[in-house]
Formats: structure tokens, sequence, C-alpha cells
């Protein structure tokens, strides 16, 4: 069997392996009569494959070698699995690159981590992708004094945009660091992210996986395989914000060993400090108008026509109630015309995308999310943090951290009459909202920013490349 380690690495060892390969194909055939036609259809197939993959080959390898000149900067020494050499930029020791669209909770949490791992004395710096939604987080980075730079070179939208592989050696010759952590919103990482870190032999990086297991289906089965068998030679570990999310990654074929759960982080003190007055102004309502808050993306997994309907239930023998969309996202004009047309527009409010999410947490006498799925929600966390009684589902994820009668209401996805009837118990019991509040503020102690960046850093520190330069630092002897 012909394999890239017998042939050698780069552009030569690709072509002896490819040359291998068609002598293969073009070897006698036995014990197939009567298939003559198809057998020679199938070898001009296979050479022509071969023929184009040497073109592309040659092809990367020539802007690898035009970018590199045009920077001035040499290439990154390779290293075989295990091995732990490379050129790196000294002024940065961890690299953050977000595949993700900037506005989700998965740049968020990226954020919090590089902000943590900031205040700990690390110099860290962000990449994200050139997108109208990123503005906000680069926004957000340049305000908590943390380097960003938003680059052309990451391709990013809802369904999963297609990478350029010319785009991406730039991206992973110009950015490298001692410890380079990829974030991505999708089950894996794109495949020629992973086949251009191997091409450039890019240091053995960490990637964080943040989407729900059960949102990407891994078809073709091919993608699954192709992800498992890459992911040992171009990552050091994979970082899971649940349980469910690491038993997802080892379903793949992704190896036990590589894969790791961290829960996702909340800042505590800032998510129970907010200012309830701020969005009571805002809103034009009064301290006593019950406020249901909806504070997540408007997007079909987060099912936020199930909380107006069961919203509607409640305003048709309650009067007083509001609820407002915290956020925004592909249903938006949707519900807006349905609010509409259910004569709610004066009860239901748009906030769009608020950066000062505490406020609007401080505001909720009801937080609710009737979501479908998660990994490990950053919005449950933040209104656990701010001690609102929550109404949710007990999906994969939140069945992680929310309790069923103690520091919240849980009903079952999609159950729009269950939730309505637990909104309604939830509006007119003060006590039961006192006593979900406090259980909610101690149950977020447990995933606090700080244990994130621990767990991380001992992560982090498995690294020889790391280790090696910062050895009896915070990030070596001492976190572990």
């Amino acid at each position: 069997m012909v394999t890239l380690e017998a042939v050698g690495g780069g552009e030569a060892g690709w072509a002896r392996c490819s040359w291998a390969c068609l002598a293969a194909i073009r070897a006698p055939r036995e014990h197939a009569p009567g298939t003559d036609v198809a057998w020679r259809l199938f070898r001009l197939v296979c050479a022509m494959f071969i023929e184009s993959a040497l073109i592309a080959t040659k092809a990367v390898t020539q802007v690898c070698a035009r970018v590199s000149a045009d920077q001035g900067q040499k290439r990154p020494v390779h290293f075989a699995k295990g091995h732990d050499e490379a050129n790196v930029n000294p002024d940065v020791e961890i690299m953050y690159i977000g595949f993700l669209l900037g506005h989700g909770g998965d740049a968020m949490q990226m954020l919090e981590l590089a902000t943590g791992m900031a205040v700990s004395g690390r110099r860290v710096k962000l990449v994200v992708p050139e997108l109208e939604t990123s503005v906000s987080l680069a926004r957000l980075c340049r305000e908590r004094g943390l380097p960003v730079e938003r680059t052309p070179w990451i391709r990013a939208d809802a369904l999963g945009a297609k990478q350029n592989p010319f785009d991406l050696v730039r991206l992973f010759q110009t950015y490298r660091a001692p410890i380079l952590h990829l974030h991505t919103g999708d089950i894996c990482l794109p495949r020629t992210v992973l086949l251009t870190m191997r091409l450039l032999r890019v240091p053995l990086g960490f990637a964080t996986i943040h989407s729900p297991s059960n949102t990407m289906q891994m078809q073709p089965e091919a993608r699954a395989r192709a992800w498992a068998y890459a992911a040992p030679w171009t990552l050091r570990q994979i970082i899971c914000p649940s349980k469910h999310g690491r038993r997802a990654q080892i379903s793949y074929g992704v190896p036990p060993e590589l894969v790791s759960t961290i829960y996702n982080g909340v800042d505590v003190k800032r998510f129970s400090s907010g200012q309830a007055s701020i969005v009571q102004k805002a809103l034009g309502l009064g301290p006593e108008t019950p406020l249901v808050v909806f504070s997540s993306r408007l997007e079909p997994q987060k099912r936020p026509f199930d909380a107006l309907h069961a919203f509607q239930r409640v305003a048709a023998t309650d009067r007083e109630p509001h609820l407002v969309f915290v956020g925004r996202g592909a249903l938006e004009p949707e519900l807006r015309a349905a609010v509409q047309q259910n004569g709610l527009a004066d009860r239901v409010h748009f906030s769009g995308f608020q950066t000062n999410i505490p406020d609007w947490l401080a505001a909720a006498t009801v937080w609710y999310l009737p979501t479908e799925s998660e990994n490990f929600s950053l919005a449950i966390l933040e209104a656990l943090a701010a001690g609102c009684p929550i109404l949710s589902t007990p999906c994969q994820g939140n069945d992680e951290v929310l309790e069923d009668g103690r520091n919240a209401l849980t009903t079952a996805v999609g159950d729009v009459e269950a939730q309505a009837a637990a909104l309604k118990r939830l509006l007119r019991e003060p006590a039961l909202r006192q006593s979900l509040s406090t259980a909610a503020q101690n149950s977020a102690r447990r995933y606090s920013v700080e244990a994130m960046v621990k767990e991380h850093s001992r992560a982090y520190a498995l690294s020889p490349l790391f280790a090696s330069q910062h050895s009896g630092s915070p990030f070596g002897a001492d976190v572990i």
C-alpha cells in the first residue's frame, strides 16, 4: 500500500505518491472478465484526477513560495506528528482564528477566552472574517484592548461557505504563534483548512467545535471519515463545550484521547450588574411592567416562533406582559409580520443586536429560550449569571446545566401549550421566580470565565512549543 509517509513530503512526495497510484491502476486487471471498457474508463478517470491533483499541488506550492517571498519570512519548518519545532511569531503567544460569523455565542466565547488569557498576562491576537456581522466583535475586542484583524481570507456564512485554498495559504503564512487556536461554528473545520495546515506544515493546533452535534448532518459519510483521519495530523486537541459534543466527535471516528470537554465560561460579575432602568426607558415601559426577554439569534434552531406563539396565548388573558426579542437573524422579517398580523405590535418589541446584554437580562421578569438544540449555550449561562427566572427546554447541552424546578423551568421542545402554561406560572408566582433566580446564580459560579481560562491553560501547556518558551510561567508548571 502506498502512503505519503513512504514517498516523502513536499511536491516531490505528492508526485511520487500520485505516480505510484497511477502505476497501480495501470497494472494488469485480474478476475474481472467482460469489463474491459469499464476498466479502461475507470483508469482514464483516475489518471485525470491524479493529474489535476498534481497541478493543484504545484499551484499551491508556488503560492506558498510567493507569499513567503512577499513577506520576507521563512516558511515554517515542518515537523512530523509528535515533533514541535517551528518558526512562529514571537510577538503573539496565542493566535485565535475564527471560522465563524462573528455575532453568535461562538464568537463571544472566543472573545471571553482571549480576554481571560490577556488578563492573565498572555499576548493574544484575534483574526476573524471581514464581514458585516464581525464589525461589532472587532469593536468589542478593541474596547477590551485586544489586537484584532478582520481578514477577507476567511469565508463564512450560515450555509458553510467554501474556503479558497489560496486565501488559506496566505492566512496561515501570515498568522502564526506558539499556540494556534481555531474556532468554528460548524461541527468540524473545513477540509481545505486541514489540508492547507498539513501542506504548510503548521504546528499542531487546537480547535474548539461550537456547533450542536445534531444541527449538522455528517453527510456524506466521507466528510466524517476525512475529518477523523486528518484531525490527529493537524490538531493537538479538539475542544468541545459539552459532553455530548465530545461524544459526537468520537462517534465520527476522532480518537477519544484527542477530544476534551471544556465548558463555556461567563463573566458572573458583569452579567449580574445590569441596569434594568436603561432597558425600561428604551422600551417606554415602567418598572412594574412584566417583561419576557428572548436574547438569542432569531434562527430556526432557537425556535423564536414558539416564544411568540406561547406569549400570544398568555397575552390573550393577561394584558400586562410584554415580550422583547434581543438579537437578529433570518426569521426576523417573518416574526415582525406575524406580530403585525396578530395585533401584538404594541406588546412585542424587536431591539436588534445589543452589546449591553446585562441590562436586558436585569430587566427580564422571565428569560425565555425554547431552543431545540445547543452545544453548551452561552445565552443560558448569561441568564444564569444574571439571576433570571429561566424558561427553556431540556435539549442536549441544556440538560448538562439546567435542572427543572431548581434553577429553571423546562418543557419539551416544540410543546407550545406547555411553554405557555409555564410562562403564565412564572409571571404569576414571584416566590417561584425568586427561588429560581437564587439557584441560577449559584449554578453560574461553576462556569466562570476564570475556570474556563484555567482549563484552557492546562490544555495549552501540553504543547511543547509553548512550554519550551514559557517554562515555569503561569502557562507552564504553575497551572498543572
